[in-house]
């Protein structure tokens, strides 16, 4: 007996791989924005006062000049040697005014400026000296030439922020407070930032916290919003007890 052919089975026919769905693309996250802002702005309500300080100071001294210069003039019983000459005091505070209000450029995110490493560090720790004075640490001014540096590679301005945002962590999170803070190089693009010692102004202020002043006013910077505060700036931070390190991206 011959058995029969079996009828071939009608299949659908299957494509070998079906397309992949494209998604589109995140949209960004409008409240993770404002977070970085927040503590942009935190970073930059710390240096106000000194911002402040700085530009009220030389004015207060041009307006006391201009005063006493329109008031011999109105006297007569000044020559005009001694009027050119109070004049130049008057264009030297001026002047001074005009650098400190272009120090304000370092905190527009939309300015791409680029500076030196060295340039950005030492107006960091101009910053950031007064309230830690106040707060019983020390910093030393940063000295014009400190070896490791690039004195000719320009990096952006914001390494500005996170150089200022590790020293605010180490003085505000560290318990005890440090005595000391101490900035140093960490090859051609990174900055070390050391806390060293015990304040004593740690038991006064622990006692009496309104006697810290500004710095005490702002919540502390933790570790979680430094590193935060680093991420939309491209800037990398490693931490390691009261040491902390900040990386540019190699261009």
């Amino acid at each position: 007996m011959t058995r029969p052919f079996a009828e071939p089975l009608n299949l659908p026919n299957t494509p070998a791989a079906l397309p992949s769905k494209k998604h589109p693309p995140t949209a960004p996250d409008p409240t993770q924005g404002l977070v970085d802002a927040g503590l942009q702005h935190a970073i930059l309500m710390r240096a106000i006062p000194v911002l402040r300080h700085d530009v009220a100071g030389p004015l207060s001294v041009m307006r006391m000049g201009t005063m006493l210069l329109k008031r011999r003039l109105a006297k007569g019983d000044m020559t005009p040697e001694q009027a050119v000459e109070r004049v130049e005091q008057i264009e030297e505070q001026l002047g001074e005014i005009a650098h400190h209000i272009r120090r304000l450029r370092l905190w527009d995110l939309q300015i791409n400026d680029r500076h030196t490493v060295r340039a950005l560090v030492a107006e960091a720790v101009e910053l950031a000296r007064p309230a830690l004075m106040v707060r019983g640490t020390e910093m030393e001014p940063l000295p014009p030439q400190v070896p490791g540096w690039n004195e000719e590679m320009q990096v952006p301005h914001t390494l500005l922020y996170v150089v200022l945002g590790a020293i605010y962590h180490l003085a505000e999170h560290t318990s005890p407070l440090p005595a000391h803070i101490h900035i140093e190089p960490a090859g051609m693009l990174g900055v070390r930032v050391r806390a060293s010692g015990t304040s004593t102004a740690t038991a006064l202020l622990a006692d009496n916290p309104a006697q810290a002043g500004p710095m005490a006013q702002p919540p502390a910077m933790d570790m979680a919003a430094l590193l935060q505060l680093a991420k939309p700036l491209s800037v990398e931070v490693q931490a390691a007890g009261s040491e902390i390190t900040v990386t540019l991206p190699k261009a």
